[in-house]
């Protein structure tokens, strides 16, 4: 636990140094935060349910960008395949918005495959349906998203992770934003690792910066339920 209270404070740090370099700048160019957490609970050996939120700010604790609330329903083919079903709900300011434009909410439904290679990269596709609600209009959005991840250990705990994802939007017929990672993580326990790195985010013509610190864990339900029912089973065989 000191180790993460030491990577912890190393993300504060290099938080508040960007932030102080950039205080003259336009809150949208400046170098932001994206803290993050992610969970996968196990419910059977087959069956998961994802659990995922992101707080994005322009500065450490300053003018909030972006809030994001994602949960699901996986199923693990094998080693290699698993699919999920699942739903999110987000709201957001705009880069570069005014004070008097109100948050956007987006209501999502999705579909996600991921592919795990023998090796140490993995590819996520999604395809994404957004119900998107602004002050002036509602409407619906299709993108779909392809995620290129690496991850290679450098020692008993610590690993190194880079990740690539492009966004194609069906309505534009284009791709309209990247999002590139790279970061350095610690296993804290076999459950729970934290993340500490840099994400480049293009959007459209503009390009922004963001320190991202992750927290994963994994929970595993049904590993109670079989001790239960083990237990139960050998007692009633005793008596």
């Amino acid at each position: 636990m000191h180790l993460f209270k030491t990577w912890f404070f190393v993300g504060l740090a290099l938080v508040g140094t960007a932030s102080k370099s950039f205080t003259q700048e336009h809150p949208k160019d400046a170098t932001g935060t994206w803290m993050e957490m992610f969970g996968e609970n196990a419910i059977s050996k087959k069956w998961s349910i994802p659990v995922a939120g992101v707080l994005r700010q322009y500065d450490l604790a300053q003018e909030t960008e972006f809030a994001f609330l994602r949960t699901g329903i996986t199923y693990k083919m094998n080693d290699r395949f698993e699919t999920t079903f699942g739903t999110a709900y987000l709201d957001t300011q705009p880069f570069g918005h005014d004070d008097s434009e109100t948050l956007n909410t987006q209501f999502w439904l999705y579909e996600e495959f991921v592919i795990k290679n023998p090796s140490a990269w993995v590819q996520r596709f999604r395809f994404e349906h957004r119900w998107i609600s602004t002050n002036e209009n509602h409407f619906l959005n299709n993108r779909l998203r392809y995620r290129l991840r690496y991850k290679k250990s450098i020692s008993d705990n610590l690993y190194l992770k880079c990740s690539d994802e492009p966004f194609f939007d069906f309505d534009e017929a284009a791709i309209n934003q990247n999002r590139f990672y790279l970061g350095l993580g610690r296993k804290i326990t076999s459950d729970v690792s934290f993340e500490v790195g840099y994400m480049k985010n293009h959007v459209g013509k503009h390009n922004y910066d963001r320190v991202r610190m992750m927290l994963l864990f994994k929970t595993r339900f049904f590993e109670n339920s079989i001790n239960d029912l083990t237990q139960a089973h050998k007692l009633s065989m005793s008596q």
